[in-house]
């Protein structure tokens, strides 16, 4: 058996894309031997929180790893060092 590196994945508001990352990750064939993490940014603002909420729901559904962990943010913490 082949040890493997996590898989992190940060995601936010475009759930279009993430479906296309999502699916090109499940078509590795190491896919059922990885574990995925997973970072959901909180809304910046009303606008962007439908979005968000889609993303979360798509994430919420993914299969075809060994283990799936979801970090939901409640606020928006941005990718930049603090």
């Amino acid at each position: 058996m082949m040890t493997t590196a996590p898989i992190v994945l940060f995601v936010y508001n475009r759930p279009w894309h993430v479906q296309k990352t999502v699916e090109a990750l499940q078509a590795n064939f190491l896919a059922k031997e990885s574990d995925l993490f997973i970072f959901s940014d909180g809304a910046k603002n009303g606008k962007d929180r439908e979005a968000v909420n889609e993303v979360r729901g798509l994430i919420r559904g993914i299969l075809a790893f060994r283990r799936l962990e979801i970090i939901e943010s409640p606020v928006n913490k941005g990718c930049r060092l603090q």
